[in-house]
């Protein structure tokens, strides 16, 4: 039987504002596997985010309950990589654990084994601003690995970047994933994105979020997000999860 990391159990969140109170996630419950990559798609402004929020800790759900499982620790990828530009790669990669306090010879040589692991150690001592976008995005899922994190909240990782860049980093990123054996929550407006890299899909209806549908995937061909693409299905799973969320509209 698999082993749950996370579970959400009849979350809620409501924003306090001057003007009065929004309901931005209206009791949603769900599970996450160990070794699982999930993802959570649905328009734009329905609460996507601050489910990672509440998952990450950042955010404290208004009701119902969050709990990580084996004393899982997230690590949160953001939209943008936040590279520092005055820090070389390998500077960037050993910021988090800098932060937290935990940089010591072998948490230093474990970020360094990453970098050679993954085609980055010819680039340790460059600069941000010396890589291409896909990798810089790179560099940001290797400096949130060198934290050891059980979970990896992904939050749009590849929405900067022009399409040809996004499907390879979409490739290699992927990769670097299921080898660490890590768990995934990946929020993104991209279906295919979404179909390509996923074991399952939760659909979320407008403000306030619900669960409106949810999707097992399991595709015939490939073993890469773009090779998967390829499959007979991918379309069939595409227009379904296209017609549920542009009901919405």
């Amino acid at each position: 039987m698999a082993e749950i990391l996370l579970e959400a159990d009849s979350v809620g969140l409501t924003y306090h504002q001057p003007g009065g109170e929004t309901l931005a996630v209206d009791s949603i419950s769900f599970d996450v596997n160990h070794g699982e990559f999930l993802s959570i798609v649905g328009p734009s402004g329905c609460g996507k985010t601050s489910i990672l929020s509440m998952i990450a800790g950042l955010l404290k759900p208004s009701h119902g309950k969050i709990t990580l499982h084996s004393d899982a620790r997230p690590g949160y990828m953001l939209q943008r990589d936040h590279l520092l530009d005055w820090r070389t790669v390998e500077g960037n990669v050993l910021l988090g654990l800098q932060v937290k306090g935990t940089l010591n010879e072998e948490t230093r040589a474990f970020a360094n084994s990453l970098l050679d692991t993954y085609g980055l150690k010819e680039f340790a001592k460059s600069y941000p601003r010396q890589l291409s976008g896909g990798m810089r995005q790179k560099v940001a899922l290797i400096r949130t690995l060198a934290c050891s994190p059980e979970l990896l909240l992904l939050d749009e990782p590849f929405s900067a970047l022009d399409y040809q860049t996004r499907l390879m980093a979409c490739d290699e990123m992927y990769g670097i994933i299921r080898n660490e054996g890590k768990t995934a929550v990946l929020v993104t407006h991209d279906i295919s994105e979404a179909i390509s890299m996923s074991d399952r899909i939760l659909v979320f209806s407008a403000r306030p979020a619900r669960i409106k549908a949810e999707h097992t995937i399991k595709l015939s061909q490939g073993n890469t997000p773009l090779s998967r693409r390829n499959s007979p299905e991918f379309k069939d799973y595409f227009d379904s999860i296209w017609k549920e969320i542009d009901h919405e509209h």
